[in-house]
């Protein structure tokens, strides 16, 4: 039943009021989903995947709420690429349940804590990386592991009772990750390109001292990534099998959002551009291929639509509308209803919306504001602003409205050069989106697009594989080698 003006006027208080246990509730559990139909076969697949229990789709239970158990699951697969040790990880899981008594539902007192005990672990390890100087392998170690341990720190702290820190926290991971890339061999490479959106730095990886061109690959970072979490998803594996590899820190991510508040684009070619036009120039590179992660995997949808110079494309795991995620549809579906009408109907409606969600947002559960905060601030400087000084959201509409802008199904239907998609069992954000994509992928030929399905039986479920980050390069980079070498 289409939606009037006048109905959505009179309903917006109570939806604002009520939205709470709706937001996000699409993407805030492990438990509870099955698994996607997929077009491809996986090599590792077994008769086993067709009778998944929900509760094995979460392959270690570290902390009782699954927003805190999901990052730490990440931190712990990290150890695949030396930026995180499990002992050090399981230590300091205990550190924070014995504190807090592992709480299914933490308060802002939990979230503190978790900030705390990441945070002093990683200051005590950059503190013994500054006195190993003699030892460039051991420093680098350690400063990759204190990287990845300020990630934690940094990807909360919105929850805690200090969300004023993020930038701070951030520069603990950015400053960690500098001084561990300068010890690697040969060392990482900063560069800085220009861009609608102003400077975007970024790092350019060589596997050897030569200036012979070599197969490139440059990975996009999703939302909330850091460049230290990109080991694993491709730096560690491209170096191994001889390829350059290339990072850059985007609109809504890293330096441009922590630094300058500067949110993401859903025209994430104009991202990759620049970046892709600086690799193309330098002599020791070959052929370039995109691999985009988590919601990177989305926004690379455009770039791979519409940048030339792209050998293939990867996008891990595969989505194409971020307004479809949303739990709160109720709420997307007025702010779409009024996409069209009078400047101050608009305006009406979005100041009543906003003020019913201020009122509801004292009586939420602190892991939904959290969910907010962070998934809001990465779309609307002013939620950023709102969410480091604790506030109720002052604009929710607009954020909302900076949400439908990502929509990328003409995106899909455009890609021409050959595209690979991921899609992982159980996956608590992207859901089935990608099987979805995969439909749409109508102008590339058949031969060259494939949908990779990353599953329990091999180890890589849960969205980005957080415990299968070999299992998914190993079939990514085989790939790539077709059409990069």
């Amino acid at each position: 039943m289409p939606i009037s003006r006048r109905t959505f006027l009179g309903s917006a208080l109570i939806s604002g009021a009520a939205v709470g246990t709706g937001v996000l509730s699409g993407c805030a559990s492990e438990s509870g989903t099955t698994a996607a139909s997929s077009a491809a076969a996986s090599p590792l697949a077994g008769a086993s995947e067709l009778a998944i229990s929900a509760a094995e789709l979460v392959p270690l239970r570290l902390f009782a709420w699954d927003g805190f158990n999901g990052e730490a699951l990440f931190a712990l697969g990290a150890a695949s690429s030396q930026t995180s040790e499990v002992g050090e990880m399981l230590r300091i899981v205990q550190t924070i349940n014995a504190s807090t008594g592992n709480p299914a539902e933490p308060q802002v007192g939990a979230f503190d804590t978790y900030c705390a005990a990441f945070g002093a672990y990683g200051d005590r390890l950059a503190q013994l990386a500054s006195q190993s100087n003699l030892h460039p392998v051991t420093a680098r170690t350690r400063y990759l592991r204190a990287s990845t341990y300020a990630t934690q720190e940094l990807f909360f702290v919105l929850g805690s009772g200090q969300g004023s820190r993020e930038e701070e926290v951030f520069d603990k991971v950015e400053s960690r990750w500098t001084e561990a890339v300068k010890r690697m061999t040969p060392a990482g490479v900063p560069f800085q390109v220009d861009s609608d959106f102003g400077p975007l730095p970024g790092w350019f990886f060589a596997p050897e001292d030569t200036t012979d061109p070599k197969p490139t690959l440059i990975i996009s970072s999703g939302s909330d990534g850091q460049n230290v979490e990109s080991m694993q998803f491709g730096v560690t594996a491209g170096l191994q099998r001889g390829y350059n590899i290339v990072l850059f820190e985007g609109p809504g991510q890293m330096t441009p959002l922590f630094k300058n508040s500067i949110v993401f684009t859903p025209d994430w070619d104009k991202v990759v551009g620049p970046v892709l036009e600086w690799t193309k120039a330098r002599k020791d590179v070959a052929k370039v291929g995109l691999v985009g992660i988590s919601f990177g995997g989305m926004l690379c949808a455009r770039a791979a639509a519409k940048l030339k110079g792209l050998s293939a494309v990867v996008l891990e795991p595969a989505a194409w509308n971020f307004a479809e995620l949303w739990g709160d549809q109720k709420s997307v579906g007025m702010v779409k209803a009024t996409a069209a009408i009078p400047a101050a109907d608009k305006a009406k409606a979005a100041a009543e919306l906003n003020a019913g969600f201020a009122q509801a947002w004292p009586s939420q559960p602190r892991t939904l504001q959290f969910t907010i905060y962070k998934r809001g601030s990465i779309l609307s400087k002013q939620m950023q602003s709102d969410a480091r000084a604790n506030k109720p959201p002052s604009d929710y509409y607009g954020m909302l409205e900076a949400l439908l802008r990502f929509n990328y199904q003409q995106d899909y239907a455009a890609i021409t050069i050959p595209t690979m998609l991921t899609e992982n069992e159980g996956d608590q954000f992207f859901l089935e989106q990608g099987a979805a994509a995969f439909t749409m992928l109508k102008s590339v030929p058949p031969d060259q697009k494939v949908l990779l399905p990353l599953t329990v039986s091999q180890g890589a479920q849960l969205h980005d594989q957080p415990n299968g980050p070999q299992v998914a390069q190993e079939f990514i980079f085989d790939w790539l080698d077709t059409y990069l070498r």
